[in-house]
């Protein structure tokens, strides 16, 4: 406490202090307590964090716009992939207390009480308030506040934002990926990171250089050189054991299990016996989620059905809960294995299960006549983006869901297209890489692949009520700039089919050794 007030008072000169009068609205304070870990679960560092009560804050007196915006892990992921293949030097950097780094927007003022165990009385007994000079944490408004300081200092220092990623910054010699206050810097030359490291702090950031990226959010990015070529692995192995314990699966006498779904979908179970409440499923349902959505694409459909009865979970939810972490405690030490190849641009493989929970539920919820849409964008045979969810329309066959999946999935191929060829110019890779890189979106089902492919472009009877919304992909997909084609697979090799149902053990394990090389 003693040190996060020094930082905030003498250092940063984040307040000031004034006789409080009746006009003024006082904002209340808080101390927060967090522990920091390493990404396999031990403890980092104590923290104790001075905070306004933002919730207390009135819009258009205390607060103005507050909308920031945080780097997305498809662009995490495929910056991983570009700096393995090209052999880019990486480091991560911290920056410290840093929202307060940034000073408010001109006409805000705020108020607020001394921290608790730091009271200091004016003149005469009266009451002093902390007048705000700096955006401090838990104003609503600090999230903008910061990233519009950092943004400015940063293009001051040759980087502007991607048109694709408002957190990837893109320079001449470096490209910078910047979540909240965390760091990722990349570079042909290490030099560049101590330069603009030493240049941010004559400007004021308070900037520590953390070493090369052995771990970012919470995740372990272990890169290792083979004979092959380059290896990274992502791992989570503290959240893993975390999900374990709190599931109460850490005895050695918990059995393990090869898949962690069941080939049955997972109802809503009306009337089902209620959840025993020895587990806190909210919770473990977060961290699944975070787990599932950065370094476990294998456990994605399975966490997505459960998610889904997180408001309301029953027994049985509890048990599809339960066999998710038997399967984790099985494969804790496992993660995602990314092994770039050149010979392989960008591949897509859309799936769906059509009305899968049809029979399962109540005949009269339309819910259980949805499909289920699944897919995987792999960048040079690198998982980058992985989806699994209920559609939001109920198809009226399986050759509409899957023509819905393809559209959806295109949504998200697109931009990463662009996203890759914006990347290609800042390191420097020739014009002839645009030219040879090609996409290929890789169908099982007949149907779909043969309306997609349709020439000359037309809608047929069985497909215009739903031309508007899905059939616009169709014009990129002729596009021959964008060079992409839609391939026949063979349902075997279809990655989709992780994330659309529950398989049994051969098949599972078949597409995660190509999905996650292991």
């Amino acid at each position: 406490m003693g040190d996060e007030m020094d930082t905030l008072e003498t250092q940063l000169d984040a307040w000031s202090l004034v006789v409080r009068e009746s006009w003024m609205n006082v904002l209340p304070s808080k101390w927060a307590f967090k522990l920091k870990r390493f990404p396999d679960g031990l403890v980092k560092k104590f923290k104790a964090r001075f905070c306004v009560r933002g919730d207390r804050q009135i819009e258009g007196i205390d607060f103005f716009e507050t909308w920031s915006p945080v780097v997305q892990w498809t662009t995490v992921r495929s910056m991983l992939t570009l700096a393995s293949k090209l052999g880019l030097k990486s480091c991560q950097a911290d920056i410290t207390a840093a929202f307060v780094h940034a000073p408010l927007d001109p006409g805000e003022e705020i108020y607020v009480k001394q921290p608790k165990g730091h009271e200091r009385q004016g003149p005469n007994g009266k009451e002093l308030v902390l007048k705000l000079n700096r955006s401090v944490y838990g104003l609503r408004q600090s999230p903008r506040n910061f990233f519009q300081y950092l943004k400015n200092h940063l293009a001051d220092n040759g980087l502007h934002q991607s048109q694709h990623d408002p957190c990837l910054f893109i320079g001449r010699s470096m490209i910078i990926v910047v979540y909240v206050d965390d760091v990722l810097m990349f570079s042909k030359d290490e030099s560049n990171f101590d330069t603009l490291i030493e240049s941010l702090k004559q400007s004021g950031v308070a900037i520590r250089k953390e070493g090369s990226a052995e771990g970012f959010l919470g995740v372990d990015l272990a890169r290792e050189d083979t004979p092959t070529g380059p290896v990274i692995t992502m791992l989570q192995t503290g959240l893993t054991k975390r999900i374990i314990e709190a599931l109460g699966l850490s005895s050695k006498l918990s059995t393990k299990i090869d898949t962690p779904a069941e080939a049955a979908p997972l109802p809503k179970d009306a009337g089902g016996l209620s959840a025993s409440g020895t587990i806190n499923y909210p919770a473990v349902i977060g961290m699944l989620l975070y787990l599932s959505g950065h370094s476990r694409p294998d456990i994605a459909f399975a966490v997505h059905q459960c998610a889904r009865y997180t408001f309301n979970p029953t027994r049985r939810h509890e048990q599809a809960l339960i066999r998710i972490g038997r399967y984790l405690k099985g494969t804790q030490d496992k993660g995602l294995i990314m092994r770039p190849e050149d010979s392989r641009g960008i591949d897509c493989y859309p799936d769906a299960d059509f009305a899968g929970l049809y029979g399962q539920e109540d005949s009269q919820d339309p819910h259980c006549a949805r499909s289920r849409t699944g897919y995987v964008i792999l960048a040079f045979g690198c998982p980058v983006l992985w989806r699994s969810k209920l559609q939001t329309e109920i198809a009226l066959s399986t050759m509409e869901a899957e023509y819905v999946v393809l559209s959806t999935a295109c949504k998200d191929l697109m931009p990463i297209m662009a996203l890759v060829r914006e990347l290609r110019r800042a390191v420097g890779m020739p014009d002839s890489f645009d030219a040879n890189l090609h996409c290929k979106i890789h169908e099982d089902n007949v149907g779909a692949l043969t309306l997609a492919n349709l020439e000359p472009r037309r809608m047929t009877p069985r497909s215009k009520h739903y031309a508007i919304k899905y059939h616009w992909f169709r014009e990129k997909v002729h596009e021959k700039s964008n060079r992409i084609t839609i391939v026949k697979i063979d349902t075997k090799n279809q990655l989709g089919d992780m994330f659309t149902k529950g398989l049994t053990k051969v098949p599972f394990v078949h597409l995660r050794e190509i999905l996650m090389g292991w």
